[in-house]
C-alpha cells in the first residue's frame, strides 16, 4: 500500500521497488515508523526516568537557592571539575574530571539512555561530579571552593533561572 502511494508522490515507474519508493518520496518506511511508536511507549512506560519538571512540593525554597556566577578571580588550592556531555549516533555519554593542584583526584563516565538529550548528559555529568565531591576526603578542613568547567550554557542559565524546576536541575542545586 505504502509502495504505491511513494510511486504516485515520486511519480515513478510501477516496477520501481518498495525501499526505493521510498527514497524517492522521501517518506520514512512505515516499519521504521512503526518500531519507533513501539521504542518510545515501552520507554514511557517502564519507569525510565527523563528529565521532567519536578512537583511543586519539592521545589527549594528560594533561599535555599545556590549563587551561580562566573568566577572574577580564582584563589589557590580550589578543586576543578570539566565536564561533558555528548551524544553521536544515538549514543549519549556524560563524563567529568575532578582536578586539584594540577593533580587528578578523579575521572567519571555514565552511559545515558539514547532517549536523553545533549543537555540532560552534560547536567548529569555535572550533577555526579558534585555528588563525588561531596564523598571527597581531604586533608585540610578548610571549606571547598570548587569551579564547574562547563561548555553548556543552557544548563548554566536553567541553574540562574528560579521559575525552572526539573529533576536533574534541583539534584545540582541541592549538591551545591
Amino acid at each position: 500500500m505504502q509502495r504505491m502511494m511513494n510511486i504516485k508522490i515520486a511519480k515513478a515507474f510501477r516496477t520501481l521497488s518498495y525501499e526505493a519508493s521510498c527514497v524517492l518520496a522521501a517518506i520514512r518506511p512505515i516499519q521504521l515508523a512503526v518500531e519507533e511508536k513501539v521504542r518510545t511507549y515501552t520507554a514511557t512506560h517502564n519507569n525510565i526516568e527523563y528529565d521532567e519538571p519536578l512537583d511543586v512540593r519539592y521545589w527549594s525554597h528560594p533561599v535555599e537557592m545556590p549563587l551561580i556566577r562566573a568566577p572574577t578571580e580564582i584563589p589557590n588550592n580550589v578543586i576543578n571539575i570539566f565536564t561533558d556531555g555528548s551524544k553521536i549516533g544515538g549514543k549519549l555519554g556524560a563524563a567529568a574530571v575532578i582536578i586539584k593542584d594540577d593533580i587528578f583526584l578523579h575521572q567519571s563516565k555514565d552511559t545515558l539512555h539514547e532517549r536523553c538529550s545533549n543537555n540532560q548528559a552534560e547536567q548529569v555529568a555535572i550533577l555526579k561530579a558534585l555528588e563525588h565531591i561531596q564523598n571527597l576526603q581531604l586533608t585540610e578542613d578548610a571549606e571547598k571552593i570548587v569551579v564547574v568547567n562547563t561548555d553548556s550554557k543552557v544548563t548554566l542559565d536553567t541553574l540562574q533561572n528560579r521559575n525552572k524546576h526539573y529533576i536533574l536541575i534541583e539534584n545540582i542545586r541541592k549538591a551545591i
